[in-house]
């Protein structure tokens, strides 16, 4: 009797999930209003070969300009140990780490498409293009920050993309076309980051573009 209920349970918390298709149609609905959002964001990272788990709180910016380019601001200066600021700005990183006053730029070169991609999984994201590069289904329902969110489980297309990245997993709450939880499962390292969103804000005021404020002196390594 009771694996039955709990065999119950189970089918109703999957018969409540919103069908793909319902998601999917939403955010092509909201994806071309979408300019940007900002959010309280927590982080667990986690690294397999030495079984490490680090939680980290912080906040996301991002913008996205008609062109479609996507520039995000990452902050996590709160953090006592490991202060830093990540800014993704098309193709180009920058990393700022306040405490030893430096900071460093990347470029991403070819990868730059692909990071931008990842940034916009949900966020602005049309649910025609993640059909395109993702197969996407449901894995049913969860409550997350208080919020019942069907959890979609997207795996790459693109045999290259999934040479780094095997899987990501998107909980869409009920009535929304954004995630308010993200992880990304790397391969073949066994890696994942995990990052839930709270206090989100859709389309909030940003004067100019996006940037990491780099106080004079600060060296560049």
């Amino acid at each position: 009797m009771r694996k039955l209920c709990i065999c119950l349970l189970a089918s109703a918390l999957c018969l409540r999930a919103e069908e793909v298709s319902a998601i999917l149609q939403r955010m092509n609905h909201d994806a071309p209003g979408f300019h940007g959002m900002s959010a309280d964001m927590h982080l667990v990272t986690f690294t397999a070969v030495i079984g490490d788990k680090i939680d980290e709180d912080g906040t996301l910016r991002m913008q996205k300009a008609k062109n479609g380019t996507i520039r995000a601001v990452l902050d996590f200066s709160g953090q006592k140990d490991s202060a830093r600021e990540i800014g993704l700005f098309g193709k180009m990183v920058r990393m700022y780490f306040p405490n030893a006053k430096y900071y460093q730029d990347y470029e991403f070169g070819k990868n730059g498409d692909l990071i931008n991609q990842f940034l916009l999984l949900g966020f602005g994201a049309s649910g025609d293009d993640l059909s395109k590069s993702y197969t996407i289904s449901s894995e049913g329902t969860e409550k997350i920050a208080g919020l019942t969110a069907t959890k979609l489980l997207l795996v790459p297309n693109d045999p290259k993309v999934k040479e780094k990245l095997a899987r990501v997993e998107l909980w869409i709450p009920e009535g929304q076309a954004n995630p308010i939880q993200q992880q990304f499962y790397e391969e073949p390292s066994g890696n994942y980051r995990k990052v839930t969103y709270t206090n989100i804000h859709l389309n909030p005021v940003i004067k100019g573009a996006l940037e990491i404020q780099v106080p004079a002196g600060t060296q560049k390594r």
